[in-house]
């Protein structure tokens, strides 16, 4: 099976992603940090989503939960977001599609700290950023 790779904007509405009751209520500080970064800045970098996968006929976040949820909050109508399409010969995204690691690090802010994740086809199944609250003085 080929996967496919793309980097576009999409319309929060279109996205499903889970809001945790953790990050809005035990988890306050690191919000209210994200929040701030993401009010001085924009969404800094892209959220990862997976589509055909193990979520069937959806665009699902696997990795940008916590950005998700502050921009919807903050009233933000788009994300920028890199999805990872299983079904490519049934779901055609419009965007530019990322062939190489370079091209992927090349849309994160601290690029070197990221992590490209692939299974045993050699596909990517995970980009995971760095934990934001480690490197929280980079964003704000």
């Amino acid at each position: 099976m080929k996967t496919k790779l793309i980097y576009t904007n999409l319309p929060i509405d279109q996205i499903h992603y889970l809001d945790r009751p953790e990050f809005h209520k035990e988890e306050k500080e690191f919000k209210n940090k994200l929040t701030a970064s993401i009010k001085k800045h924009g969404i800094l970098e892209p959220v990862y989503a997976e589509y055909g996968h193990d979520y069937g006929p959806k665009i699902k976040i696997i990795v940008g939960n916590n950005r998700m949820a502050v921009a919807k909050e903050l009233g933000i109508k788009e994300i920028p977001i890199i999805v990872n399409i299983w079904t490519p010969e049934t779901f055609d995204l419009e965007g530019r599609e990322l062939k190489t690691d370079d091209e992927i690090r090349s849309l994160f802010k601290l690029k070197d700290h990221l992590q490209i994740r692939r299974d045993k086809e050699g596909r990517i199944d995970l980009i995971m950023p760095p934990e934001y609250q480690k490197v929280v003085d980079a964003y704000i």
